[in-house]
């Protein structure tokens, strides 16, 4: 994921005003020397050709913002005084109170114009600094950038996201195996879990170009390219030039219309008056215990106040109990229901998903006791307990699951 550091921004000062190269330096709370960006690109209109500068007035420390060099080169990604954000127009007590009382959605917001400095680089990957609590001071243009320029910058800038993405999910070059229809076969664990891996590098990549471009208009074509999806964007140009399936198609087209049609059809039925819901079994007890501790979790967390604090950075002990907690529910839960539903024989997915949970156990079990070593949390340490023991329950039903399972 991308590195976001605009919290630990002390104050900044961005220069374009040589075409072609961006040079940003930034100080950084806790860092004595400040940062040098060396960037090859422009900046949007409303930046390119400008010095910029802007200072953030209540700079909190952030340990990831301490570990990049001192020194960068790399290209520009998106740089513009002028993006919108939705934020709230209520003091932060307020809108603190209505989330802990769950009408987040209540709270009144308005759009404002932010700071979005993103760049790339070879070592870090993607950087970004946003934010529309800066203080922004623009100067005079030394050169002005025209639409069609601003443009191929645009695309420049996607083609890099573009790589960035492609860099995690780890895309391969496709196989003649590739090209055969695919035949039902039962995976080990180990195979499961080289599918889970890939399958989550692209939700991770998924949900990075869906953080950047949800707000667009274009976001459906912005994401799709990104994300290598090139095939939904002749779907989309198709469907919007009214364009019908031709004999003369791509093998890989005619293959994916026709997995299109299976679907609607199938929905069709799911839809129609003959269709009747299968009986489903009872949950596993695994499956209930750990759902139940989860909705205590949140009750318990946002009654004392503790949810407030969740995303404040992904290295917190709070925040890594949370998720990795989280990740166990919501994982085990959808591996359990195959079998309810006696979708085929399902015993490698489920031991892989069980090893995933147990990790994460783990995760969670290492993440409370650096909780309870934090004196600012003294005072819930035997609430941290009751949270240990359960999920001690959680890793023994786990492991029990698996043994069954290898009985089988």
């Amino acid at each position: 994921m991308a590195w976001r550091i605009d919290t630990a921004i002390i104050r900044g000062e961005l220069d374009n005003t040589e075409r072609g190269r961006v040079q940003v330096r930034l100080e950084i709370v806790g860092r004595q020397d400040p940062l040098f960006l060396d960037l090859s690109g422009d900046a949007w209109r409303d930046v390119a050709g400008t010095r910029l500068s802007f200072v953030n007035r209540s700079p909190e420390p952030l340990p990831m913002a301490r570990l990049l060099p001192a020194i960068q080169s790399g290209v520009v990604g998106d740089i513009t005084a002028s993006r919108k954000v939705k934020v709230f127009t209520v003091p932060e007590e307020e809108w603190r109170e209505a989330y802990r009382q769950d009408r987040i959605d209540d709270v009144p917001t308005e759009w404002r114009n932010s700071l979005y400095l993103e760049w790339f680089t070879a070592e870090h990957g993607r950087c970004v600094i946003e934010s529309a609590d800066f203080e922004i001071v623009v100067n005079e243009h030394a050169w002005e950038m025209d639409e069609d320029e601003e443009a191929a910058q645009r695309m420049a800038n996607m083609h890099s996201m573009r790589e960035y993405l492609g860099d995690i999910i780890q895309r391969r070059e496709p196989t003649s195996e590739d090209e055969a229809e695919d035949d039902v076969v039962e995976l080990t664990e180990e195979q499961w879990e080289e599918q889970l891996k890939a399958s989550d590098r692209v939700t991770d990549a998924s949900m990075e170009a869906h953080n950047k471009y949800s707000e667009d208009d274009d976001n459906e074509e912005k994401i799709a390219f990104v994300m290598g999806w090139d095939h939904l964007i002749e779907d989309m140009a198709d469907e919007q030039e009214s364009v019908e399936p031709s004999g003369d198609d791509s093998e890989k087209k005619k293959r994916r219309h026709e997995w299109i049609e299976q679907m609607n059809a199938a929905c069709a039925e799911v839809e129609s008056e003959d269709w009747r819901e299968p009986e489903k079994k009872e949950p596993h007890p695994l499956q209930v215990a750990v759902q139940e501790f989860i909705i205590r979790l949140i009750h318990e967390m946002r009654e004392v106040g503790l949810n407030e604090q969740r995303g404040e950075s992904p290295e917190h002990p709070l925040e890594r109990f949370t998720s990795n907690t989280m990740k166990i529910s919501g994982k085990l839960a959808g591996a359990l229901s195959s079998r309810r539903m006696d979708v085929g024989d399902d015993t490698g997915y489920i031991l892989a998903i069980s090893k995933r949970c147990l990790n994460w156990a783990n995760e969670a079990l290492a993440a409370l006791n650096d909780l309870g070593a934090l004196r600012q949390y003294a005072a819930h340490r035997p609430r941290f307990e009751n949270w240990r023991a359960e999920l001690f329950k959680i890793r023994e039903g786990l492991t029990d699951l698996r043994h069954e399972l290898r009985k089988e």
